[in-house]
């Protein structure tokens, strides 16, 4: 139980600091003027200093979205997670 809640809350910090790089990001874009790219994104992220992400997650921006692998609904979207159910073979 406690396990479940410590996990909500990473999720919860996730989602809000999600939030918050979306909004700053597409900030930054339009203030200088640019147009979304992923090495303008990476660069974003480097300058912006703070992990998104209580567990490290790989933060990406996809469909006009800022998702996290482990945490964002679409986490399949991103890539590194493993799929649950029966494997192809």
């Amino acid at each position: 139980m406690i396990g479940d809640i410590i996990e909500k809350s990473r999720r919860d910090v996730c989602d809000a600091n999600t939030v918050e790089v979306k909004r700053q990001y597409e900030r930054q874009l339009h203030l200088d003027g640019k147009e979304y790219s992923d090495v303008v994104f990476v660069q974003f992220l480097m300058d912006f200093g703070e992990s998104a992400c209580t567990l490290e997650g790989d933060i990406r921006y996809v469909d006009g979205e800022v998702r996290c692998s482990i945490h964002s609904e679409s986490a399949d979207d991103v890539g590194d997670d493993e799929e649950e159910g029966v494997p192809f073979l």
